[in-house]
């Protein structure tokens, strides 16, 4: 529903607030829709039909106190109240009793079917966007859907410019709170909601937001990437993301993320498990320390920065590098061959043989 259509009086919430709150007050009370209609009373044979006194209240839009009965035309002492949603009277609340004294009550049912009302609003409107988002990541992930058709899914969910796909795959060890910050409902024009596809926590959200790694813990793997304006880019982006998390052995924990690559990555992981052997093959020799040395040298612009990362002598290092070369045959100073080699340990990272990131 939008801002601007007329609030509506749900008759089950209207008699749930009747339910809980008549037996306290020992009050009749009725609810009655914007045309008079009793659509929840602490009365029930009452429910469905015209209470006459609340005509006036809908028609003037103000309270009609009732100081003496009336047997023959059948009414009671009692108020009847304007019951206001976005300042719009969409119903009365009828309460019996001596006026001074049961108005104050009757402003206060009025205030719990405003909040309740609000509270449902709220909750439906969380719902959607929710709903709006899965379809929207849904699509992207598909792989088949046009362009165009998710550019307008964006815009109706009120997202433009430059948008950040982010994927993150929650550890064995996830911290207190962190499933209830998954599930904050997102912001609109800024962000979509978590996610839950094809094993792993998916958003969308603005470039220049806050990144979703103030929800992930340590043992969690994410991966975000770089803003893209174009639906284009986002259905390349969210391949490349959906290929990485089919082999999530090869996305990187929070704390090993320096030391690796995505295009190796994703290369290995577009690999058919059949030719992986053959790919591992060159590394086959080597254990995990040696694995993670050269990964790490790979990934720095020098040797210092490597041993200092690795908390090593420089000496040490070098004489590792010099067992890495006796031990696979490679030379590791010249870039084809040890890119040849990074991509034989990712080969084993995918088989399980090593357990890096």
């Amino acid at each position: 529903m939008s801002e601007m259509e007329q609030p509506r009086l749900a008759s089950a919430l209207a008699q749930k607030v009747v339910d809980t709150i008549s037996p306290t007050i020992n009050r009749h009370v009725n609810i009655m829709n914007e045309h008079g209609i009793i659509i929840a009373s602490s009365d029930s044979s009452r429910i469905g039909t015209l209470h006459a006194g609340s005509l006036e209240v809908l028609r003037d839009q103000r309270v009609i106190r009732v100081t003496h009965g009336d047997e023959t035309a059948g009414t009671q002492p009692g108020v009847n109240l304007p019951l206001k949603i976005n300042d719009r009277v969409c119903g009365v609340i009828g309460l019996t009793g001596a006026p001074h004294e049961v108005e104050p009550l009757a402003e206060l049912i009025a205030l719990t079917v405003q909040l309740l009302v609000a509270q449902e609003r709220e909750h439906s409107r969380s719902a959607r966007r929710a709903a709006e988002a899965r379809d929207i990541l849904s699509a992207l992930l598909a792989g088949n859907v046009a362009p165009e058709i998710i550019g307008r899914m964006l815009q109706a969910h009120g997202l433009s410019g430059h948008l950040h796909l982010e994927v993150c795959l929650v550890g064995k060890g996830q911290a207190a709170g962190q499933e209830s910050a998954f599930a904050q409902p997102g912001t609109q024009g800024v962000s979509t909601s978590w996610v839950t596809l094809f094993g792993a926590r998916w958003r969308l959200r603005k470039a220049s937001e806050d990144h979703g790694q103030s929800v992930v813990g340590p043992d969690d793997r994410y991966l975000g990437g770089p803003g893209m304006a174009d639906v284009g880019e986002l259905l390349a982006r969210a391949e490349v993301l959906r290929t990485l998390v089919a082999r999530p052995e090869l996305i990187p924990d929070q704390g090993h993320r320096e030391l690796w690559t995505e295009e190796i990555a994703v290369a290995i992981a577009r690999t058919p498990v059949s030719n992986l052997k053959y790919l591992a093959m060159p590394a086959q020799e080597l254990n995990q320390e040696q694995a993670k040395t050269l990964l790490v040298v790979a990934s720095v612009a020098s040797m210092s920065q490597a041993a200092e990362i690795l908390h090593i002598h420089r000496n040490t290092l070098m004489q590792r590098l010099e067992r890495i070369g006796q031990v696979t045959g490679v030379d590791t100073r010249l870039t084809s061959e040890s890119l040849r080699l990074q991509h034989a340990i990712y080969a084993r990272v995918a088989l399980g043989q090593l357990q890096i990131f």
